[in-house]
């Protein structure tokens, strides 16, 4: 009898010591962002490529005043711009004179961008949103922002993600501020594709800013409806701090309802949450 409680006491202690002891998935994935990966020889480094970096940028400076290879390089040149931003053939075409909706399925056949009208655009546009993020009762979190959008083809997108996490009755949080610039590539009426570049800034115990980037669009299926798919990611000591997107809004007037799946990669730990959330133009 006494082998078997001091058996049970043991037992308890252990289970009580590991509950306690036992890290949550925003500190794990905090303590895998702190850590950082140095080179000791990369001065070294750096000596020896200076005389091969020379090398070959008299090279490529031969091989460009060489007629034929100046010619491949204008049209390779040509064509990347083509393909990022705009084809020849597409100046053409009406997509690139699309205007900003004042704002989505104002009429059944167009979202976010309206083929040249006298009416029914705006200059710039403000889209508000704010998404609750819920993984369990012990994680969840808030996503709050405002897409500014300007010039027919830019916006801005400045957001603030906010995550909650209940461990051994502690709480804990990873918050993180986004700014990215982006290029809306495709302009119809029915499809809104973009691609941005940027910046993240990660608070807490990291403090790190890194280079973001990020691409997606909207397609407006049909009135009232519309689907959203996106994807940023910044590195932080070859880490990875990434967050997708998959929702469907629901439009009413200017305002949006929107729902859907959000997955968040904070350095080692995954984050798969459900998404509710409001919107509006303006």
């Amino acid at each position: 009898m006494y082998k078997k409680v001091r058996f049970l006491s043991l037992l308890f202690t252990f289970i009580c010591f590991h509950s306690y002891t036992q890290e949550g998935k925003l500190e794990k994935g905090k303590e895998s962002l702190r850590s950082t990966n140095s080179s000791g020889n990369s001065g070294t480094t750096s000596v020896k490529s200076s005389s091969s970096s020379a090398r070959s940028k008299k090279n490529n400076e031969d091989g460009i005043e060489n007629p034929f290879v100046r010619v491949i390089w204008y049209a390779a040149a040509y064509t990347v711009y083509g393909f990022v931003f705009e084809s020849p053939w597409e100046m053409k075409g009406r997509m690139s004179t699309a205007e900003i909706s004042n704002y989505p399925y104002k009429e059944s056949k167009y979202g976010n961008f309206v083929y040249t009208d006298a009416t029914n655009y705006n200059i710039t546009r403000f889209d508000v949103y704010n998404h609750f993020l819920m993984e369990s009762k012990n994680l969840y979190g808030n996503d709050i922002g405002v897409d500014f959008r300007f010039l027919k083809r830019f916006s801005l997108d400045i957001n603030y993600t906010s995550l909650i996490e209940k461990v051994n009755g502690k709480r804990d949080s990873f918050n993180m501020f986004s700014t990215l610039l982006k290029y809306h590539r495709i302009r119809t009426q029915r499809l809104d594709a973009w691609f941005g570049l940027g910046f993240r800034r990660i608070f807490n115990d990291v403090k790190e800013t890194r280079f973001l980037m990020g691409f997606g669009g909207e397609v407006f299926i049909a009135k009232p409806i519309s689907f959203v798919a996106s994807h940023k990611w910044a590195t932080v000591n070859r880490q990875s701090v990434r967050n997708t997107k998959l929702l469907l809004k629901y439009h009413i007037k200017n305002y949006r309802i929107s729902s859907g799946y959000e997955h968040y990669k904070l350095g080692v730990s995954n984050i798969n949450a459900f998404s509710i959330g409001v919107e509006a133009s303006f």
